[in-house]
Order: C-alpha cells, then sequence, then structure tokens
C-alpha cells in the first residue's frame, strides 16, 4: 500500500513578483528515513529570486573579456565550410549583472560601440561580433569598455585586439 500525500506551498503575497507555479518537468524530491503516518505535515519556505545590492556591487569588479588579447587567428572559432575567410569574429564580456550597459571606446575616447544587455540570469553573458557602430570591422589595438549597470554602479576595463 503506497501513502497518498500532497504538497502545498504558500508564501506571503508579493505584488511585486509574478508567481511562477511549477511546470510538468519540475521535480522535488523528498527522501525520509522513517515511513510517512497520517498526521506528518511537511512545509517548507522559499524566497523568490532577488538581488542582494551590496553583494553585486562588489561583483561589477569580476566583470571580464574573453579571450583578452582577441588573437585574429584564434583556432577555436568555427571555419565556414561553404564560404571563404575565417569564421565568425567575437569577444564575450562575461559575469554581467541582468541589466546593463556596456560601451566600447578607443584609446584615444572614441565610442566605438554600444551594446545593451538585458538577461534573467545573475551571471550573464554578452557577444561582440567586433564590428563598430558605422558597420565597420574594428582594427587591432587596446579598447576601453565601460559597463554601467543601474542602481548598481560602474566599472572600467581594457581588452586588446591582436594580430
Amino acid at each position: 500500500l503506497r501513502p497518498s500525500w500532497e504538497l502545498t506551498f504558500s508564501a506571503p503575497v508579493d505584488t511585486n513578483v509574478t508567481p511562477l507555479p511549477p511546470g510538468q518537468d519540475d521535480m522535488l524530491r523528498l527522501t525520509v528515513s522513517k515511513p510517512f503516518t497520517s498526521g506528518d505535515v511537511f512545509q517548507f519556505t522559499t524566497q523568490a529570486a532577488h538581488i542582494q545590492t551590496e553583494s553585486a556591487k562588489s561583483e561589477l569588479n569580476l566583470i571580464a573579456v574573453v579571450p583578452n588579447p582577441y588573437v585574429a587567428t584564434a583556432s577555436w572559432e568555427p571555419r565556414h565550410i561553404f564560404t571563404s575567410g575565417r569564421g565568425q569574429r567575437k569577444i564575450d564580456f562575461i559575469h554581467l549583472p541582468e541589466e546593463c550597459t556596456i560601451r566600447i571606446f578607443t584609446i584615444s575616447g572614441q565610442l566605438v560601440k554600444t551594446i545593451e544587455h538585458f538577461s534573467n540570469i545573475a551571471d550573464g553573458a554578452e557577444s561582440w561580433n567586433l564590428v563598430s557602430k558605422d558597420g565597420m570591422n574594428v582594427a587591432y589595438g587596446v579598447y576601453i569598455f565601460h559597463v554601467k549597470a543601474k542602481d548598481l554602479g560602474e566599472m572600467i576595463g581594457k581588452f586588446a585586439i591582436i594580430k
């Protein structure tokens, strides 16, 4: 005889959060070392995902560009089988907050590209195809990037593109 039971969740109503009930493939595994009885009651309390502002501010220093330096003939870039030339050119900005603006400048201060980043995950990434705001491939050299995250602060770094 298998016991039949129902697991219910209740939480205070927060009007700023949209409830997300468990989906068809979501699973909760509960392992106990004694048999269930009819009087057993289980209560679980969870907290919705949120940003801890102080922790997020300190993590802005983790933002990085990979690969750095970017080598123009990188072996990990895929080759186009049906076309000539090299494969996709890109660098990635990693460890980004959920919402931020990335601005890329030349060493002399000219704006090269602005990238808006939006994600639902805490440790986000954004790719850049090394094409300027004017639609031209960027030149080799050192670039400065500036990341501004709403309500969290700013971070400045540099990366290089070499032959």
